[in-house]
């Protein structure tokens, strides 16, 4: 009987780490205690059972890794290294087939199984100091169980799948039979995704999961099948995922096969068997790729009929990554999208470096950045918008879920933080006045301006009017307050706006307003459609929050003409390699280090003095593009003209010529005559 484990109470109270495992740092007790008191696998373990152990390791009784802990004095030399693997490598390969030895500030990781080096995928000695706290060493350790065997001492290549064509099959499938909306097809494939997804991770077992629910087939009728899922299945991902108390959303609730009152529709129950074999037969979903994360709202809203309305909620992902790559996040700032859809700004964000800026320390998660997603909606079709956000971030965070499936009820916290409906008024995100709160804003909010009387009457009635006192014309124009206003002095938004704001005469206010509070740091010309078939001619506007109104902006301003963006600007949205939008990010990038001293290297760039963006003056730049320059770039095509003295010669040619034919004719015809 070991002593250790009772004074340090190991055995009833053992270390928890943060996926579930369990660690044990001990060194006095033998392998024979360890078993006798539940803490291994009771079987034999032959001539090791009375040797003795620094750490272990556990899931459940068996041993993931074993750790061997050394003096920094006695872990110098390569013969000292040597001889720490050797003396542990036989009880190690008895208990499990992973050892970790280390002295804290260095570590070897060794296949017990073969005595050799544990390596990355190009041949190199991995060297990630062991630490159990650290949820990456986890997630290594992880990796490392699922690619080391007695052949093999190297880490396997995480194979990514990308769903795109189940997602394209399941949209045919659900639009043939119900005729659904391209929107609703996507929300009934994502909650599907979702629910195979939560199976695969096994966050969904027994009667709950995927898998149990397919082998009804055969035992139940398809009817039947469909109502379990909707009355029992759907109540359990709820579970799990709480709603957010504020606006009663949570990942699911837009699925052509249950009903409002959350009853399973009459006559789906077949294509809901199709669609359930769809994911049967594909790959498990685990390790998703990255591209189809980014693509899988763009993907079905390009099956959209009509595309009306597309420029009121949706911004192209080609103009999303762009703004993205021009920014600087780091660390605890907060980001904030006002008007935010289904979340791809704030979502692009984090899926750039989701493990930078989440991580898992002792079963929650903590958050190196804050991005806060605000939408409006009243009725369970606008409610739809922000459940598809929170379930995209599910997806986008799909590495970490994986590897923490028992943290189902943090993640659903995170994404009701992350992401509010605004139900209390019609002004949605602008009802709450904002003041210096937020590092960054992102957004393409709502350009109209039918209607917004009504929102300036509720404005009035709010009381608001301080802090809406520019009086802008259109709802863009108020979102452009509540945006300067809520930005921290130094922070940055990137907004896409329409030109009404940059040449309204109306808007001469709102524009001195921008240059008082805001430094203009550039404006980038979007192409007529680049917002699907939307006509709006569009800009991005680059603003830097003012420390002190009385500051006086000295430094230029960059221009930038965009005319592709990578796809065609059409219905169809076929992918181009001619993207405008790539060498704009380049060159961006490059001015905000160097304003004062930057030179255009390209036509399609130019540097304007500030005492262009006067609040009187138009502030459309493509305007300041000539015409021949613009025939250069391809954006107009060249006309062919000719002055009045050029026409009159041309004419006078034309005339000779026809009277020379015309002599011909008549000698030809008297010739025949004369025969």
């Amino acid at each position: 009987m070991s002593e250790e484990l009772f004074q340090r109470d190991l055995i009833n109270n053992p270390e928890k780490l943060s996926n579930g495992w369990t660690f044990y740092n001990i060194g006095s007790t033998t392998i024979k205690s360890l078993k006798e008191h539940g803490i291994i696998i009771n079987i034999d373990y032959g001539d090791v059972e009375t040797k003795k152990v620094d750490g272990l390791i556990t899931s459940a009784k068996s041993v993931i890794a074993v750790i061997e802990n050394k003096s920094p004095r006695k872990f110098k030399t390569e013969r000292q290294k040597e001889s720490a693997i050797s003396q542990e490598i036989e009880v190690a390969k008895k208990l499990t087939k992973l050892l970790i030895v280390t002295d804290t500030t260095e570590t070897i990781w060794v296949n017990a199984l073969t005595g050799e080096i544990i390596t990355d995928e190009n041949g190199l000695e991995i060297r990630p100091v062991f630490d159990p706290k650290i949820s990456d060493t986890l997630d290594l350790i992880t990796r490392i169980n699922d690619s080391i065997n007695e052949e093999n001492s190297s880490l396997k290549p995480i194979e990514l799948i990308n769903p795109t064509k189940l997602a394209e099959t399941v949209w045919q499938d659900i639009w043939i039979v119900s005729g659904a909306t391209p929107e609703n097809c996507l929300y009934t494939f994502v909650e599907l995704f979702i629910f195979k997804y939560l199976s695969d991770l096994e966050v969904l077992k027994g009667m709950y999961s995927f898998y149990d629910l397919i082998q009804m087939y055969g035992k139940n009728t398809d009817e039947e099948v469909l109502e379990r899922y909707a009355g029992e299945i759907r109540k359990k991902i709820k579970s799990l995922f709480r709603e957010n108390p504020i606006d009663h959303t949570t990942i699911i609730n837009g699925t052509i096969f249950v009903s409002k009152d959350q009853k399973a529709v009459q006559g789906y129950s077949t294509v809901f068997k199709k669609v359930l074999g769809r994911f049967r037969d594909y790959e498990r979903l685990e390790n998703i790729d990255n591209d189809f994360k980014s693509k899988l709202f763009e993907s079905f809203m390009k099956q959209s009929i009509s595309k009306k309305n597309w420029g009121q909620f949706f911004t192209p992902l080609k103009i999303v990554k762009a703004i993205v790559d021009m920014t600087d996040i780091k660390e605890k700032d907060k980001i904030c999208d006002p008007a935010c859809g289904v979340g791809k700004f704030l979502l692009e964000v984090i899926g750039k470096n989701l493990n930078k800026y989440y991580s898992i320390k002792e079963s929650s998660i903590e958050n190196k950045i804050t991005i806060v997603g605000y939408d409006k909606g009243f009725d369970n079709e606008e409610q739809k918008t922000i459940i598809l956000a929170k379930a995209n971030m599910l997806i986008y965070m799909s590495s970490l879920i994986r590897k923490y499936p028992q943290l189902t009820s943090e993640f659903a916290e995170l994404f009701n933080k992350s992401f509010t409906l605004k139900t209390n008024s019609i002004l949605g995100t602008l009802a709450d006045p904002v003041y210096d709160e937020y590092d960054w804003i992102l957004t393409n909010p709502p350009y109209v301006t039918t209607g917004s009387s009504n929102l300036k009457e509720e404005i009035t009635k709010s009381g608001l009017e301080k802090y809406y006192k520019v009086n802008a014309m259109g709802v863009e124009g108020l979102f452009m307050e509540w945006i300067v206003r809520a930005l921290k002095p130094g922070g940055k938004a990137f907004i896409v706006v329409p030109d009404g704001i940059m040449n309204r005469i109306n808007d001469k206010s709102l524009r001195k307003f921008i240059r008082d509070e805001c430094y203009i740091d550039g404006v980038i010309s979007l192409p007529v459609k680049a917002f699907f078939t939307s006509m709006k001619k569009t800009y991005i506007l680059i603003l830097t929050k003012k420390d002190n109104t009385i500051a006086v902006q000295t430094s230029p301003v960059f221009t930038y003409l965009v005319n592709d963006i990578g796809e065609t600007l059409d219905s169809y949205r076929f992918e181009i390699p001619e993207n405008d939008l790539i060498e704009a990010v380049n060159l961006y990038n490059q001015f905000k280090g160097s304003r004062t001293y930057f030179k255009s290297p390209s036509l399609r760039c130019k540097i304007q003095p500030i005492s262009a963006f006067e609040p009187d003056k138009n502030w459309s730049v493509d305007r300041w593009w000539s015409k021949d320059e613009k025939v250069k770039l391809g954006i107009i095509e060249e006309e062919d003209t000719i002055s009045l003295t050029d026409f009159s010669a041309l004419l006078d040619e034309i005339s000779t010529t026809i009277n020379e034919y015309q002599e011909e004719i008549k000698n030809l015809n008297e010739k025949n005559q004369g025969k």
